[in-house]
């Protein structure tokens, strides 16, 4: 036992000095050098490398035509490089290796260019991935040149335009001396299953500026994974878009089937709005939700041929993106319900209303939009029974004379003046319309009132008491009040800066108590004020709802006594 513990004392106390020299390593002053690259001219010159050390170290050279001094040293030093001329029209590379007594080599790269004009790629050939998270998607490659150029692409396809650069143009220094520069291109994704190719021509300026040979990069990019139009696709597709979409909620486990992946529903034999025999098993709906985006929803979207239900929310930062949305989605032609909450987005692509046939639910809430896109309009969308905008905050103000301040950061968010914008008066009309929430906005203004004969709009008729299914609305038809969102039982329209009176068509709508109006209508932004600095309120707001029992009767009952369960 006594031997047992002598060797396990004599361990520890031959491994204290290994501890200490490894904490000195860690606090050692380490050897760097202030180039990385150097490069001449053909009549060759002299530059310095500053090498910062605590050590000893060494200079070696890859060709004669090149030397350094001094070629060895202690601690810090400034060493002087020559090149002499060069004989030939082709740049020449070499390099100097720095070698620390105790650390790895560093090297540095000496180009020289020749006689002739030239521009010289580091790479005259680049691969890069079919895709990528959207911080990842570029690449660099230096170019060595001594005549001033431009950058052209030419793309060897039908696919343009994937490679983008800002300022590639590349000024000599003064006295036309040859420089090193780093050029950065960014590339978007193929969202095709074929490789594109495309080429990087660097064209010399000037006059007489001819290369001795001509400087082109080929940029190769890999074809994107075929997603195939079955079960297995929508699978690929699934996981695609969520990868692309850099979703942090938990990840589907692909070992599973995937009837049992969670937010994703398929449609099966049984369900009697099914769009197409071969549409059983494939994907119905599906949910994301917790991600981190800045570009619209992934192109591979279009592969989920069959699907009826999309809903994507809770994007990162969503208050600083402008999000254009992009076509892919208009493909679906089954989808129905759509939901993108809180994506960032600002606009919608001119073909949505390709979804026009099909969608039944459009919620647009907790986005960016400066405007009501114009395009919603019951002719555009006739099957449209439920909108929202809720929550269209970029920015937070209960004040909007402050609006202009908010400029440089694109505006606050939906802000209307619901008294002159035709877009929000169109939707008022909407006569399919079930549900319209735009709670939470900056809606300012006074609502639309309509008179009977214009714009389309018409009066309530006996006919419209009797399906309604009795007298119980025969108030509207009796006194031909103007028929406005008859159909309509949810209305939000709280948490504004909307002021004035409310019109007869709200005050005596046949579903005004369904609304919840003392909470969902009249309830506008506490302690706000408007453009024009007024505080924001409704002057003819009712203090009870007893005027519209004394018309509608035989409604009392049924909210008061709603009301009393509440309570």
């Amino acid at each position: 036992m006594m031997n047992k513990l002598y060797k396990i004392a004599l361990g520890l106390i031959v491994c204290l000095p290994f501890v200490a020299c490894n904490e000195e390593d860690e606090n050692a002053v380490g050897f760097s050098l202030d180039k990385s690259e150097l490069t001449f001219a053909a009549e060759g010159g002299a530059d310095v490398v500053l090498v910062e050390s605590n050590e000893s170290w060494t200079v070696s050279v890859t060709e004669p035509w090149l030397s350094v001094s001094p070629a060895s040293g202690t601690g810090a030093a400034a060493c002087h490089v020559v090149v002499d001329s060069s004989l030939v029209n082709e740049m020449r590379t070499a390099s100097i290796r720095f070698v620390p007594s105790t650390k790895p080599a560093v090297n540095v790269t000496v180009n020289q260019m020749g006689y002739g004009k030239m521009i010289v790629p580091e790479n005259s050939e680049i691969w890069v991935e079919s895709s990528a998270k959207m911080e990842e998607r570029f690449f660099e490659t230096t170019v060595t040149t001594n005549v001033k150029f431009g950058v052209e692409v030419d793309y060897l396809g039908a696919e343009q335009e994937w490679l983008t650069s800002e300022n590639v143009t590349v000024e000599l220094d003064k006295g036309a001396r040859p420089r090193t520069a780093k050029l950065r291109f960014e590339w978007k994704m193929n969202t095709v299953p074929e490789q594109r190719v495309a080429e990087i021509k660097l064209i010399p300026e000037g006059e007489g500026a001819e290369l001795v040979e001509p400087a082109v990069i080929s940029v190769y990019q890999k074809p994107a994974l075929k997603i195939e139009d079955n079960r297995a696709g929508d699978s690929i597709a699934l996981v695609v878009i969520y990868e692309r979409m850099n979703c942090w909620s938990d990840a589907w486990d692909t070992s599973e089937n995937l009837q049992y992946w969670e937010g994703v529903e398929l449609w099966e034999a049984s369900d009697k709005d099914l769009p197409a025999p071969e549409a059983v098993g494939r994907v119905r709906a599906v949910q994301y939700s917790f991600l981190n985006t800045k570009e619209t929803i992934p192109s591979e979207i279009r592969h989920l041929k069959y699907l009826e239900s999309l809903a994507i929310s809770s994007n990162v930062n969503t208050m600083l993106l402008n999000i254009d949305l992009g076509s892919e989605i208009c493909e679906l032609e089954h989808l129905k319900y759509l939901t993108l909450f809180s994506y960032g987005l600002v606009s919608l692509p001119d073909d949505f209303v390709k979804l026009g046939k099909s969608l039944v639910a459009l919620d647009l809430s907790a986005n960016n939009f400066a405007e009501i896109p114009a395009m919603l309009t019951q002719e555009n969308f006739p099957e449209l029974k439920s909108l929202s905008f809720v929550a269209s905050r970029r920015w937070q103000t209960t004040d909007l004379r402050k609006k202009d301040e908010y400029k440089d950061k694109d505006g606050l968010g939906l802000h209307v003046n619901v008294t002159t914008d035709n877009a929000f008066r169109r939707l008022l009309l909407w006569e399919n319309l079930e549900e319209l929430a735009f709670s939470n906005c900056y809606l300012e203004g006074v609502i639309p009132d309509f008179k009977v004969g214009e714009e389309g709009v018409v009066a309530y008729t006996q006919k419209d008491v009797e399906a309604w299914g009795g007298d119980t609305i025969q108030y509207l038809a009796d006194n031909a009040l103007p028929k406005i969102l008859p159909n309509c039982t949810m209305l939000r329209l709280n948490l504004n800066f909307l002021n004035g009176n409310l019109p007869d068509w709200l005050l005596y709508h046949p579903h005004f108590m369904d609304w919840a109006p003392d909470l969902l209508i009249f309830n506008q932004q506490e302690k706000g004020l408007n453009s024009a600095g007024e505080a924001v309120r409704f002057d003819n707001e009712p203090k009870t709802f007893d005027y519209y029992y004394d018309v509608f009767p035989g409604t009392r009952e049924k909210y008061e006594l709603k009301d009393e369960i509440e309570e």
